[in-house]
């Protein structure tokens, strides 16, 4: 609890500074038995009680006593985002290979650090080989997807690999989000190879939803592309990234950042005010000394 006037409170101190220093004079004619001076007396302090509370409790109405609560409200999300990581052999070339398991460290590393920048948004996470899997849908624990890439390897499979499986699935993810903006990250090194679901009818339902789709070719830029990763991300408000190694890949997700910056929920404060229940003790303190006041005259 706070007081929005806190100044006030020193019109408290100077009043029973005053009840102190300037008592009231009475003259004693008004006591002619000296056997009922102890019963007035006994009535004045109580009239003095409910005095000083009726003073007390308007200088503290006055004051504005408030309490103050701070929540967000149930999530307006601003952001969902998906990562779609092809985990074939070849994924990155030489620097996404099983024998070398540094590289392959530090890449989940450099994925997590992207992820620990996306404090308020919900993600989530496709791999694809050749074949897809969806790992986790859009959420905000964000330590359980970092805990599933811990756990995450590279398959040793034949070179296709089913590109448009995983970004429709991400898309049906996504779809249904409520989030204010929708992205898919895809991540690999080489073109499509089978698939069950043509270019053209994944794009339409990214145009649908309004979903961006950003693409990264990592690795080899003769394994990459380009031109059909820059055909995935036409007309979806996306862009087309090359990161040739971890180094580079860092930088394009900071990148990302800029361009799809993690938007923090600003909490919702509810103020109480709490002056009524002052001011109701300070009303019922002065008619209760109002009326022994006036008792007191007849």
């Amino acid at each position: 609890m706070y007081f929005e006037y806190p100044w006030v409170l020193i019109f408290l101190v100077l009043f029973f500074f005053c009840e102190k220093r300037c008592p009231l004079r009475l003259d004693l004619l008004y006591f002619p038995y000296i056997g009922k001076i102890a019963k007035v007396s006994k009535k004045r302090s109580l009239m003095q009680t409910f005095k000083w509370m009726a003073w007390s409790g308007l200088i503290v109405a006055l004051a504005s006593p408030v309490t103050k609560k701070e929540f967000t409200s149930s999530y307006t999300l601003e952001r969902d985002m998906v990562f779609i990581i092809d985990i074939n052999r070849l994924v990155g070339g030489k620097f996404f290979l099983l024998e070398d398991e540094n590289i392959l460290k530090e890449f989940k590393s450099t994925l997590k650090d992207f992820i620990k920048s996306r404090e308020y948004d919900r993600l989530g996470l496709v791999v694809f080989g050749d074949f897809t899997h969806t790992i986790l849908p859009v959420t905000f624990e964000h330590n359980i997807l970092k805990e599933i890439i811990s756990y995450l390897k590279v398959e040793t499979t034949d070179e296709k690999i089913a590109m448009h499986d995983a970004i429709a699935i991400a898309t049906k993810l996504l779809k249904n989000s409520q989030a204010k903006t929708k992205v898919a990250v895809l991540l690999t090194d080489r073109q499509n190879s089978i698939d069950k679901i043509p270019m053209q009818m994944f794009k339409k339902t990214l145009k649908q939803y309004e979903i961006k789709l950003y693409a990264i070719g990592f690795g080899e830029l003769k394994d990459c592309d380009l031109t059909y990763l820059q055909e995935i991300t036409k007309d979806t408000k996306g862009e087309l990234f090359f990161a040739k190694d971890i180094k580079a890949l860092k930088e394009t997700y900071k990148t990302i950042n800029k361009l799809e910056p993690s938007i923090k929920q600003e909490p919702i404060t509810e103020k109480s005010y709490l002056y009524t229940y002052p001011l109701f003790v300070a009303s019922l303190s002065l008619l209760f000394y109002l009326f022994m006041l006036n008792r007191s005259e007849v």
